[in-house]
C-alpha cells in the first residue's frame, strides 16, 4: 500500500514539475499555444512586451527574434492564464470532444504508468496493453472518463467527499470490469485473493485508497488544468482528427472483445461459424494472443500473489 501511494505522488510530482518547467520557459519568452490565445482573444495585448529586451536565435536555418521578458511581466502573464481559466471552468461543462481526447491520453499514460509500476516493484517487464492495436489500456481511459463525469460538478466539495467517491467509482469499474471479463470471456487479468485486504478477487482495501487518491490528485490538480488545455476544437482538421481516432478506438475495442470471445470458445474446443471468426482465428491466434496480452489468463486462473 505505500509503496503504492509514494508511486502516484512520486509521478504527479514529476509530470507537475515537468508541466512548471514547461510553462516557466513559456512566460519568460511570451510564446506557446496559450499565450498565442491570450493575445487573440484580448485577455492581454502588445503591451506585455513593452521593456523586455530581445535575442536572436537560429533553428533549422532560420534567424528569428525572441522576447525575453521581465519577472513582472511574467508574473502579469501568469495571473491573466489563471484568470482565463477560472473564467472559462465557471461556465465550462466537459464536452463529448474533450471526454474522447482524456480517453486517449489516459489509456496510453495509465499503460506506461503500470508498465514502470510493474517493474519498480515486481522486476518484470511484460505486454500490459488492453487492445489488439496500439498502445491502450482503456480501464485507464474508462477511469479517466469516469471519473471526470462524476466528480466534475463537486470539485469544489471537501477532500473527503472526493476521497470517497473515486474509491467507490474505482472498485466498481474494477469490479465490474474483472467480473465481465471473467464470465463473458472466460478471461482474468487481475486478482487480488492473495492479499489479506482483499474484498472481492477484483477489489482490494489498498487499491480503493489508491483510486481515492488518484480521485484526488485529478480533481484537484489535472482535471480542470487539463479541461481547459483542450478546451473546444478550433478548427476543421482537429475535428477530423478526433472523429477519426473515434473511429479506430471502436474497431479497436470490437475487434479486441472479438478476439477474446474466439480465444475462450478456442479453450472450449468450439470451431469458428463464419468468414469473420475464421479470420480472428486465423490473424489473432492463441500465440498471439499469448504473446500480445501476457498479463492475462484464458480459461486458467491467475497465480496468486501476497504483494
Amino acid at each position: 500500500m505505500f509503496r503504492i501511494l509514494v508511486f502516484v505522488v512520486l509521478v504527479f510530482l514529476i509530470a507537475r514539475a515537468i508541466g512548471w518547467f514547461v510553462q516557466k520557459y513559456q512566460d519568460s519568452h511570451g510564446s506557446g499555444r496559450l499565450f498565442k490565445r491570450m493575445l487573440s482573444d484580448g485577455t492581454i495585448d502588445e503591451s506585455v512586451y513593452a521593456g523586455a529586451s530581445w535575442r536572436e536565435s537560429e533553428r533549422f536555418g532560420h534567424r528569428r527574434r525572441r522576447a525575453v521578458l521581465a519577472k513582472e511581466q511574467r508574473r502579469f502573464v501568469r495571473n491573466s492564464r489563471r484568470y482565463l481559466r477560472n473564467q472559462y471552468l465557471e461556465t465550462c461543462t466537459p464536452s463529448l470532444y474533450q471526454y474522447i481526447i482524456i480517453f486517449l491520453i489516459a489509456s496510453v499514460l495509465g499503460l506506461v504508468l503500470e508498465t514502470i509500476y510493474t517493474f519498480a516493484v515486481f522486476g518484470i517487464v511484460e505486454s500490459r496493453v488492453g487492445l489488439v492495436w496500439g498502445p491502450f489500456s482503456p480501464l485507464y481511459g474508462l477511469g479517466a472518463v469516469l471519473l471526470t463525469l462524476c466528480l466534475w460538478q463537486v470539485r469544489e466539495r471537501p477532500w473527503w467527499q472526493i476521497f470517497l467517491i473515486s474509491a467507490a467509482l474505482g472498485g466498481t469499474l474494477e469490479q465490474c470490469a474483472g467480473w465481465s471479463m471473467e464470465h463473458f470471456a472466460d478471461l482474468q487479468s487481475w486478482t487480488y485473493l492473495g492479499l489479506p485486504d482483499h474484498i472481492t478477487q477484483w477489489i482490494a482495501w489498498r487499491f480503493l485508497a489508491m483510486w481515492g487518491v488518484i480521485g484526488l490528485v485529478w480533481c484537484k490538480a489535472i482535471m480542470p488544468e487539463l479541461i481547459f488545455r483542450i478546451g473546444e476544437p478550433t478548427t476543421r482538421q482537429q475535428r477530423i482528427v478526433v472523429g477519426a481516432l473515434s473511429v479506430f478506438m471502436v474497431l479497436d475495442i470490437v475487434m479486441t472483445l472479438a478476439c477474446f470471445w474466439r480465444a475462450g470458445q478456442r479453450h472450449r474446443d468450439v470451431p469458428p461459424r463464419n468468414p469473420f471468426e475464421v479470420y480472428v482465428d486465423t490473424h489473432f491466434d492463441d500465440e498471439f494472443m499469448e504473446r500480445t496480452f501476457e498479463n492475462m489468463e484464458i480459461g486458467e486462473d491467475l497465480p496468486i500473489s501476497d504483494k
